[in-house]
């Protein structure tokens, strides 16, 4: 298995990230998966953030793994009910 190391997001990703998660009306999949990537940016295990969020570390590792490949994209659409594209949420709720 191999170790996540932190601090692997830009400022320009973790402002997104922290901006859909700040967001009340955002889409509760989208805000829990962008809330375990900052959580793993911030140096948590996947155990430590599964525990919290009642889910398989497996599942967080594959959050990681979607928002690595595909950036936020995997996160609001990869497969997940409801997503949205990156494009369409920010433009509802600008700054």
């Amino acid at each position: 298995m191999f170790m996540i190391c932190s601090n692997f997001l830009s400022a320009e990703e973790r402002h997104r990230l922290e901006r859909c998660v700040r967001r009340q009306c955002e889409d509760h999949g989208i805000a829990r998966r962008a809330n375990a990537v900052l959580l793993l940016d911030k140096g948590k295990s996947c155990a430590e953030i599964a525990e919290f969020l009642y889910l398989d570390d497996d599942t967080i590792r594959g959050w990681y793994k979607a928002y690595r490949e595909d950036g936020w994209d995997a996160l609001a659409l990869n497969g997940w009910q409801g997503g949205q594209s990156s494009e369409a949420i920010f433009n509802r709720y600008p700054d």
